[in-house]
């Protein structure tokens, strides 16, 4: 079992269903997966599906008929196994599959239980004990802590005796307790039974800001009561509730075919905050935070957009409350209060304060905002330079001096130039054990500017920086 394709994922929000875990046959042609009481196959080549009522399905095998190897799919029915060679069916058997691209994406499927706990218990601390060797272990561990707390007790009796059996103190006295301690925790260890407590919240109620924007924050709150146990095992509430911002999209291959995509744009972790109700003595506990899809994050023609609670980072811990949200509005572009000019703008791309600019370009002395509160395009707008001006700029200030170097090197992820008898280069370090030569010429102005759109924040999207781009090697 696997998570089901995206066509089955679709597919089932459509007919208002809920999906369970999918299966695919070997040639991933075919996926199939639980829907309620149906169970719903799809043919991803040729985009279709089929609706089996009543049916659950078991698996997928290869099955031959007229002599070429099929896929089929085996399903339980309430009177027994059926097998339907999928590959077989003619068109009859089929159904279009509904079109994200055409029909607009579904509905995002809400979720907003009341209760949650934890799908298994959290690993026991007692010891595991496997194997024969590694119980002889602890016997002979507990064996060898008892005989000395027994040889300490017998020095103590013996010092009893008086004269020079009063010397057997100075070994009872700090033998017998210290190793009785030892003896009592290490039996104590080796039998029990550890019960570890399960997480669990009950009565759980989610308040939000109804009014979502993208760039302003969007605050949460969870209150729940903590149960004492979990049938019989004993429960604590979870330490953090995790949220998550996500926005579903429709991915267009080119090739005719289509994917549905989830990504996560915002994350937040809530610390819990117990409490006590005066006068019952009920364990409450409380969760807040905020999430906030910076201006740069990139719209779609397509999305909804959802918001989701988990008290698990597992990755088969399903969330305990799923909303959808209001599709945002489209963010209004910031203007520029302060042009800055030519020299500015060249000095601050050489020297690597081209975030600072953009910053006192749209809130003049402000310092509070950070980068992501710029989207690219208001960035790359308040830079006006072209490329070939940068690289004047770069040659006639020789800003280029001192980055040069005589010999290879190491690095992490990063340019630099090179200078080998004759030519320059442009190498690239990835992760301190590989390297990769860009470009080469005898002409330092050219690589210069190549080394500038690589390596330099924003210079990539200068006019004419097209013409000096290089490609980043890839490492396997």
């Amino acid at each position: 079992m696997s998570r089901p394709h995206s066509y089955l994922d679709v597919l089932a929000r459509v007919l208002a269903l809920p999906i369970s875990e999918g299966l695919a046959s070997s040639d991933e042609r075919f996926h199939a997966a639980s829907a309620g009481a149906d169970t719903l196959i799809v043919d991803i080549e040729k985009r279709r599906y089929h609706r089996v009522p009543d049916a659950r399905p078991l698996s997928f095998e290869d099955a031959t008929h007229d002599g070429v190897a099929q896929a089929a799919l085996q399903l339980e029915h309430r009177d027994g196994v059926r097998t339907i060679a999928l590959a077989a069916q003619d068109d009859s058997f089929w159904t279009p599959l509904p079109d994200p691209r055409v029909i607009g994406l579904p509905r995002i499927v809400q979720r907003h239980d009341t209760a949650w706990t934890s799908p298994a218990p959290p690993p026991s601390d007692a010891p595991q004990r496997t194997r024969l060797t590694d119980w002889l272990g602890s016997l002979v561990a507990l064996a060898v802590l008892a005989f000395f707390a027994a040889f300490g007790f017998n020095a103590l009796r013996w010092s009893l005796e008086g004269g020079w059996n009063l010397l057997w103190l100075l070994v009872g006295l700090p033998v017998f307790p210290v190793f009785t301690v030892l003896t009592l925790s290490t039996a104590y260890g080796f039998f029990r039974t550890a019960v570890p407590p399960r997480q669990a919240l009950n009565a759980i109620d989610v308040s939000r800001d109804e009014r979502f924007r993208i760039g302003e924050p969007l605050a949460f709150r969870v209150d729940a009561t903590g149960p004492a146990s979990v049938g019989d095992q004993p429960a604590e509430p979870p330490p953090q509730i995790f949220a998550r911002l996500v926005v579903q999209t429709v991915n267009d291959k080119g090739d005719g075919s289509w994917s549905v995509r989830d990504q996560k744009w915002a994350t937040d972790t809530a610390d819990c905050t117990p409490s006590t109700l005066a006068g019952t003595g009920e364990r409450h506990v409380h969760y807040a935070g905020t999430l906030t899809a910076t201006r740069r994050t990139p719209r779609e023609a397509q999305e909804r957009w959802y918001l989701t609670l988990s008290a698990s980072m597992e990755m088969d811990t399903e969330p305990f409350y799923v909303t959808s949200l209001a599709t945002p509005p489209l963010i209004t572009p910031y203007r520029i209060v302060q042009q800055p000019d030519r020299p500015a703008q060249l000095d601050a791309l050489l020297h690597g304060t081209a975030w600072e600019l953009v910053r006192t370009a749209y809130n003049g002395e402000d310092d509070r905002t950070s980068f992501e509160d710029f989207t690219l395009e208001e960035c790359h707008a308040v830079f006006t330079v072209d490329i070939e001006a940068l690289v004047d700029h770069a040659m006639t200030t020789r800003w280029y001096e001192g980055k040069i170097r005589a010999e290879r090197t190491n690095g992490d992820s990063s340019y630099y130039l090179l200078k080998e008898g004759l030519s320059y280069k442009l190498m690239y370090v990835e992760r301190h054990w590989a390297e990769a030569l860009l470009y080469e010429s005898p002409d330092l102005r050219s690589v210069v500017g190549r080394y500038l759109v690589a390596a330099h924040l924003f210079a990539d999207h200068l006019p004419g920086a097209e013409t000096m781009k290089v490609l980043q090697p890839r490492f396997y």
